[in-house]
């Protein structure tokens, strides 16, 4: 397919799945949907791009296999923890919901489909690969998959540690378990990590264009909607253990933690 009508295509399809997810967030009431969209989508359009390419198949499934991996693992993450919060709304949202007041639906409605602008905008880093037809998958490339691999699991692992201690811990309390040892958003860190491993395989495609991507993709974690607005919401939640977990802790990349001074 030819790459404009393929990126297009993609474009009408995010198009109306967010209007369906607008469509069942407005029905449950819960606007964290968009998150569980947002994780699965990359998966739906890395397997699209590697359906409609034309470049060489084998580049294609790699890429299409690792970023499927990757995105639906984190969209079920996603849906089991929005399930679990249900019909309680994620703090975000419900404060979003709070400063918009009467226009909230329209503004969230809005949201969405800049959601959805970002989403097609980062896609184009599964897109290049899928126009190469060079029949020869360089080591360059196989390093781009080796560094998506390892923040896939590292990723998955942060999750399932945080999940883990969330199921027994006690109030106000803060994980230090495993690799939140070392960073105080390790799961940030390797979803970072997974973007950069894209651009690794896509450079291989004449795609260095695409280092936008986990430039674009640091910014929002750590001055939009990852980091910042986490670690706001528990120094509300936690307190002065969370002050002394910064105090401590890294908060992106993980490194030993310091030692506290009372």
């Amino acid at each position: 397919m030819n790459p404009i009508n393929q990126f297009l295509l993609a474009w009408v399809g995010i198009f109306l799945l967010i209007n369906i997810t607008f469509i069942i967030a407005k029905t449950i009431r819960n606007a964290g949907i968009i998150d569980v969209m947002w994780g699965f989508s990359f998966g739906f359009l890395a397997a699209y791009f590697s359906l409609t390419g034309e470049g060489n198949e084998h580049r294609r499934i790699l890429l299409a296999t690792v970023a499927c991996l990757w995105a639906f693992r984190l969209g079920i993450y996603l849906l089991i923890r929005c399930w679990k919060l249900h019909p309680k709304e994620d703090n975000r949202y419900a404060d979003l919901r709070q400063k918009w007041g009467a226009s909230n639906n329209t503004k969230m409605f809005v949201f969405f489909h800049l959601q959805g602008l970002a989403i097609i905008i980062f896609a184009l880093i599964f897109a290049v690969p899928t126009w190469n037809q060079d029949p020869i998958i360089s080591l360059v490339e196989y390093l781009g998959l080796f560094v998506a691999t390892i923040a896939i699991l590292g990723e998955a692992l942060a999750d399932f540690q945080l999940s883990r201690f969330k199921n027994n811990r006690k109030l106000n309390e803060v994980c230090r378990t495993g690799l939140w040892n070392y960073s105080r958003h390790p799961n940030y860190f390797f979803q970072w990590i997974a973007w950069v491993g894209y651009f690794i395989f896509a450079f291989n495609s004449g795609g260095w264009w695409t280092i936008y991507c986990p430039i674009l993709m640091l910014f929002l974690l750590l001055r939009v909607t990852g980091v910042n607005n986490n670690e706001k919401q528990n120094l509300i939640s936690k307190g002065d253990a969370y002050k002394k977990y910064q105090e401590t802790t890294s908060s992106f990349i993980p490194l030993p933690p310091k030692k506290y001074l009372s």
